[in-house]
């Protein structure tokens, strides 16, 4: 008579937050120079400003413009823990931008 254990299900350990954070957000202040060097599928990194307060997006180490609206104060709290993000460029429109920003 055989038996299974203990049944078998062990729980994970919760994941936080941050590393659910996903959402799409219009770069801000595009610089054309770098934004001319962008297709969609480009991949950027996202990170705080010097004075911590806002996030910012570079592409080859090159600012390409900065991320502003309703999610941003919770990847700022996400970043500051330590927690990756980047950003892939989803539409590209004349001088518009929209990003997909991910935990990595």
């Amino acid at each position: 008579m055989g038996g299974s254990g203990s049944g078998g299900y062990t729980p994970s350990a919760p994941s936080s937050p941050c590393s659910r954070l996903s959402f799409q957000a219009t770069l801000n202040s595009p610089q054309a120079p770098v934004l001319a060097q962008l297709q969609i599928g480009s991949v950027l990194d996202v990170g705080l400003d010097s004075s911590g307060n806002s996030i910012e997006v570079h592409f080859n180490s090159q600012l390409a413009g900065a991320l502003t609206g309703t999610k941003v104060a919770q990847l700022i709290n996400c970043l500051n823990s330590g927690f990756v993000f980047r950003a892939v460029v989803v539409t590209l429109s004349g001088g518009q931008c929209v990003l997909r920003v991910e935990a990595v």
